[in-house]
């Protein structure tokens, strides 16, 4: 008597399941025909002179010296990024044919050294490589120049 009770119950729970499907799919159906306010407003863009924007520093023209974007470089080379109006910490990023290798300084001269003094570059692949400095304090003043290592005998630095 037990398992004819449950067969019952499970047939009435399966036609249940079957007589609602349709309700479900539609109010779902319905619900994705309307856009959702959340997803319209994060899709949205506001214009900037819309909403303040806070207080940023005037931009920190930093440079870099000892090195021209697109050179050829081998041995040992003095990298340095020089600015007249920054002087807390900087970030590099050297990213390449290596995994990213990153150096942090805290004030200045800032100077990539890997190695004492600057940057030995047989210590690294050939290849093209771009080094990033990041001035931590200041968003979105970074700068990066790309060159090509190429430590092949008779190739001056």
């Amino acid at each position: 008597m037990d398992t004819l009770r449950r067969g019952w119950i499970g047939l009435a729970l399966f036609f249940a399941a079957l007589l609602l499907m349709p309700v479900l799919v539609f109010g779902y159906d319905k619900d994705r025909s309307e856009p959702h306010p959340v997803a319209t407003t994060s899709l949205t863009t506001t214009d900037p002179l819309d909403s303040p924007s806070p207080p940023r520093p005037t931009g920190t023209p930093l440079v870099f010296t000892g090195i021209r974007p697109g050179e050829r470089i081998s041995g040992f080379r003095t990298i340095q990024v020089e600015s007249a109006s920054y002087d807390g910490p900087l970030e590099y990023v050297l990213n390449g044919p290596i995994a990213p290798f990153r150096r942090d300084l805290s004030q200045p001269p800032y100077v990539f050294n890997p190695h004492a003094g600057g940057w030995q570059t047989t210590e690294v692949p050939n290849g093209e490589y771009t080094l990033t400095a990041i001035p931590t304090e200041v968003a979105n003043d970074q700068i990066s120049i790309t060159f090509t290592v190429s430590n092949e005998a008779g190739v001056a630095g």
